[in-house]
């Protein structure tokens, strides 16, 4: 910080003492001469995120501008406890092996995800680690396993129903995500589901090129997340935090979006929407988002019966074991699935 101030030559106050970091921004830029400050200011943020390690938001933008990008490499990722699969669990990941025989598998065991996040992540996962619940560090695995190899991960209670290489998709599409849902919940509907996000998109079944700037924006809001105290799995490592990632890159391509939130949130339609139509791709700088439609990735009768335009043909198929989960955790997303359908039949 003293270098900072040194070098920034119209600054005063170089008297500043060590006081909170937030207290020290607004001091420090206060102390800037107007025909500097913002010189000033870009030299105390980037050594405020070379300090944390963190992206800001801007840093985000240019990683997906400038960041190079590669296919989606033929891996499958899994993982479990251990590298013995339950009977059930073991025909479903089979599903995987038999419909891709071209693609390398690798089921993953705690021992091994922890020592990936130790390799792959130092400095903003691993310091967390062991103050991470196991659903929440598969949760973690699934972003930071696909940023650091790339490949296709899926929950070991996903069987596939399509081989990948006959996804069809465009050429371009380096990252895959799927909505939860075929519609936008009102938030008294999502409140009374569980749901995370009015607009969620599901993560038992991703895919990306290595390196993707959304994957890792993904890991670092989970830091800070857990820096903010948030205990909640679906908020700090769950569909909530991936939903906002992914719905920040959306953001970015699209110059109209916080024009038609505000519409939205002021007018809420009559009908059934989605912010971002399924079933197409999303292109920012280098990295391209291919949107599947809910009823690709969930088989839920529910979905084609609300939303027929979503009840596409299932590319996998999600069976709600959670095989990781407390009996309490089960029990909850029983209850959440009754009154996703008892949601669905009122509206």
């Amino acid at each position: 910080l003293k270098q900072i101030l040194d070098t920034c030559s119209l600054c005063t106050h170089r008297s500043l003492t060590m006081s909170p970091m937030f207290f020290f921004s607004l001091a420090f830029s206060a102390a800037c001469s107007t025909a500097v400050a913002d010189e000033c200011n870009a030299m105390l943020q980037t050594d405020l995120r070379s300090a944390s390690g963190m992206m800001s938001r801007l840093d985000f933008k240019h990683a997906l501008e400038e960041g190079g990008s590669t296919a989606i490499p033929c891996i499958i990722h899994q993982t479990a406890k251990t590298h013995t699969l339950k009977e059930q669990e073991a025909k479903w990941a089979q599903t995987w092996k038999d419909k891709n025989p071209k693609c390398q598998y690798k089921l993953w065991n705690d021992t091994e995800i922890a020592e990936l996040a130790q390799k792959a992540s130092p400095k903003i996962i691993w310091p967390i680690w062991e103050g991470l619940q196991p659903v929440q560090r598969a949760d973690v695995f699934r972003y930071l396993v696909l940023w650091y190899q790339g490949g296709y991960y899926a929950d070991v209670d996903v069987a596939c129903k399509k081989p990948v290489d006959q996804y069809k998709l465009p050429e371009a599409t380096n990252m895959i995500v799927g909505y939860e849902f075929g519609h936008r919940f009102p938030e008294w509907q999502r409140a009374q589901i569980k749901f995370a996000r009015t607009e969620q998109f599901q993560q038992w079944f991703i895919a990306s090129a290595p390196g993707n700037p959304v994957l890792l924006r993904c890991l670092e809001l989970i830091r800070q997340r857990y820096t903010w105290k948030v205990e909640s799995t679906l908020e700090l490592t769950g569909p909530g935090v991936f939903s906002d990632a992914v719905h920040e890159f959306l953001e970015m391509k699209s110059p109209h979006a916080v024009e038609n939130e505000v519409k939205v949130r002021r007018h809420p339609p009559d009908v059934h929407f989605l912010s971002y139509p399924s079933e197409n791709l999303f292109g920012y700088g280098q990295w391209k988002m291919w949107v599947f439609a809910a009823g690709r990735v969930n088989a839920a009768p529910m979905i084609a019966a609300d939303d027929p335009t979503e009840g596409v043909e299932n590319m996998v198929e999600h069976h709600f074991e959670g095989s990781w989960k407390k009996d309490q955790d089960m029990e909850d997303s029983q209850k959440k699935r009754q009154a996703l359908a008892q949601a669905t039949k009122a509206t």
